[in-house]
């Protein structure tokens, strides 16, 4: 999967909330059904594979070593610095959560991009090379040197001999021939990833089992960036077909990273196991050799938060996050003062990252009666008190998000500021969409006696219900009324995906360097133009919303082709300005860091973390020292106490 589709994944990085038992009993019924694999009759698809390769020789081409360009300059990327400390052991298991227990192990089609996508596959897997996340260049990966044509058209690639999978089979160009096929078939019904692929590359070339390169259909700033890719098994997805889905809906592929998934790791709606993968390939390779060094990964799906943070007493998890993104202040501010904190068993960890900031936004659909107003998005935009939010749910400790674009450098406009609470102008918008009386309770209602009414549908967490419950007080006297709808977070996404919310709070997964916009902006994933000429809305896609302007597709078309930095740069921050325009997403908080209780025996490098981390752990620079957790419980045990320890990492916080 090339690295753009990896910003497809939900943002619920660590987000307690309460499972649906009836969705945890459709999960744990689904996955049994789909581990028995006599549900499907065997299948081989090489044959019908091969042909298509062969039926379409523009795209998937064949030729030798002697056909590379003779001039290519390659790149080993190895005069980096290392990563992660040589201290660090290897070994223990680290506890922690969930949000919820996630709908599949596919990270391709429907539910593919849900919250727990991250943790296997995103930040687990191997792609051709990754960006070193102090340094902000090329390393390594599968691929052990890359070099770019001349036209800057074409990434070349030689895998590194080691590259395999869990299984040990090893990695070859052919698995990266079948990223292209499965990414371009109907089958995943992944209709981003299907365009993505027809739109951006124009060939994929195999010189020898080792040696492949990917030609793009048009300039970009980085051709590495844009050709970056993970490959897909061809001897996993021999069974690959119209029904992937639930062929595929819980087999776990083999990975080229450090940790698997198997059958037994799964616990159906409690937990899953990330086992580290034996003799794993890239073990003692620079850049991974003092990285990924627990040998188990035990997600427990969250219960609410106070739960969580008495499992953490207890010691049975060893990390509670207490990041202002997604956990009140409270709990870093007033229940700090318990003797596990105040004897220093229990750490406190701040990290100032450099990062693009989750767009956490009010996403309003403008296919919506009533919301497809400009006037009454406005009147929406004001009627929404997120200061009042960030000083009492958030204590000060986040800042106004001034846009769903913060944080992407150079490519996020300076003229971007969010609306501000004002229900004087919220009333005056409203009143030009023809809502000036207000009924008995202060609702507005127009000459119809339409009520100015929406449902915001927000996670279970305790921080989005104290949010919503300020904004539901403060937007009736602007005369809108918010009626609260607290969902799981699978079934939130899943209503966002299928359009059929009001108002919804969510956020995304951003990646540097420059903003994805094609997904979340472009009519293509807002409507589906059927053979008669109408049209119905488009489901299963990130498009919240349903944005669906000409002169803004024309944009967004552009920047998928910048041909260099200046030209993005230009074409991002006029589809930003015109976004922010339409009053389509109320930008929430922001915080320049995050934070940590965690038991003394989770320990770090000296510098702390990766500069552009969006989580702690996500660098897997931490590991769990055996020594010390026996070490600390016989401390607790004889009374000793070392102290309250509280540890800021400030090197890459942004000066004022």
């Amino acid at each position: 999967m090339s690295t753009e589709l990896r910003a497809k994944s939900r943002e619920a990085k660590k987000s307690p909330c309460v499972i649906a038992l009836a969705m945890t009993l459709c999960s744990v019924l689904s996955a049994l059904s789909s581990f028995a694999d006599d549900r499907f009759p065997p299948y081989d698809n090489t044959a019908e594979v091969e042909a298509a390769w062969k039926a379409n020789p523009e795209l998937y081409q064949f030729k030798t070593i002697a056909d590379l360009p003779p001039n290519l300059k390659w790149e080993k990327g190895d005069d980096l610095p290392e990563l992660g400390d040589p201290a660090a052991k290897k070994g223990g298991t680290f506890y922690t959560v969930t949000p919820n227990f996630p709908p599949t192990l596919r990270f391709l089609g429907p539910d593919g991009g849900n919250t727990f996508r991250s943790e296997h596959w995103d930040n687990i897997e191997m792609a051709l090379v990754n960006r070193h996340p102090n340094e902000d260049k090329w390393i390594p990966c599968i691929a052990k040197e890359w070099a770019v044509s001349e036209d800057r058209l074409t990434a070349f690639f030689r895998l590194d001999p080691d590259a395999s999978y869990s299984d040990g089979v090893k990695v070859t160009v052919e698995d990266f021939f079948m990223l292209f096929y499965m990414s371009l078939s109907k089958h995943i019904k992944d209709p981003f990833a299907n365009d993505y692929f027809a739109k951006e590359f124009k060939t994929i070339t195999k010189y020898d089992d080792r040696t492949l390169s990917i030609t793009m259909r048009e300039l970009s700033p980085d051709p590495i960036f844009k050709a970056n890719s993970g490959p897909m098994p061809r001897h996993f997805f021999r069974e690959f077909g119209d029904d992937f889905p639930a062929r595929y809906q819980w087999r776990k592929m083999p990975t080229t990273g450090a940790y698997d998934i198997a059958p037994e790791d799964v616990k159906f709606g409690r937990s899953i196991t990330l086992h580290r993968v034996k003799d794993w390939w890239a073990r003692d390779k620079k850049y991974y050799r003092y990285r990924y060094n627990v040998d188990r990964i035990v997600f427990r799906v969250g219960g609410t938060m106070d739960t969580e943070f008495e499992l953490l007493r207890q010691g049975k998890l060893d990390f509670f996050t207490t990041s202002a993104q997604l956990t009140p202040p409270t709990y870093w501010y007033d229940k700090g003062d318990i003797p596990e904190i105040l004897n220093g068993y229990i750490e406190r960890y701040s990290f100032y990252n450099v990062y693009p900031r989750i767009p956490r936004c009010l996403y309003i659909n403008q296919s919506k009666p009533l919301l497809d107003n400009l006037d009454v998005r406005i009147g929406v935009s004001y009627a929404f008190n997120i200061d009042k939010v960030i000083s009492v749910v958030l204590r000060d400790d986040a800042v106004r998000m001034q846009s769903g674009f913060s944080g992407f450098g150079r490519f996020t406009s300076p003229k971007l500021r969010a609306l501000p609470y004002d229900a004087v102008k919220a009333r005056e918008h409203f009143a030009k969409a023809g809502f000036t009386k207000a009924g008995g309770d202060g609702v507005l209602v127009n000459a119809d006696g339409k009520r100015l009414s929406f449902t915001l549908s927000i996670g279970n967490m305790p921080l989005y219900t104290q949010a919503a419950l300020i904004w539901k007080e403060d937007a009736l006297k602007a005369g809108l009324e918010i009626k609260i709808e607290s969902l799981d977070f699978t079934q939130l996404f899943k209503k966002g995906d299928q359009k059929q919310h009001d108002i919804i709070l969510a956020g995304f997964g951003a990646t540097p360097p420059y903003p994805h916009m094609w997904e979340f902006y472009h009519s293509d994933n807002a409507w589906e133009k059927q053979p008669d000429g109408s049209k119905k809305v488009k489901t299963d896609t990130n498009n919240f919303t349903m944005t669906a302007v000409p002169e803004l597709d024309v944009l967004v078309d552009q920047q998928r082709k910048a041909p260099n930095e200046d030209e993005m740069q230009r074409l991002c921050w006029l589809i930003e300005e015109k976004v922010q325009d339409l009053a389509c997403q109320i930008p929430t908080w922001e915080v320049p860091l995050y934070r940590y209780f965690h038991w003394r025996w989770m320990r770090w490098p000296k510098d702390g973390n990766c500069k552009m981390t969006r989580e702690a752990i996500d660098a897997f620079v931490w590991w769990i020292d055996e020594d010390i957790k026996a070490e600390t419980k016989k401390a607790m045990k004889d009374g000793k106490s070392y102290g309250e320890v509280s540890r800021v990492f400030e090197q890459y916080r942004e000066k004022p």
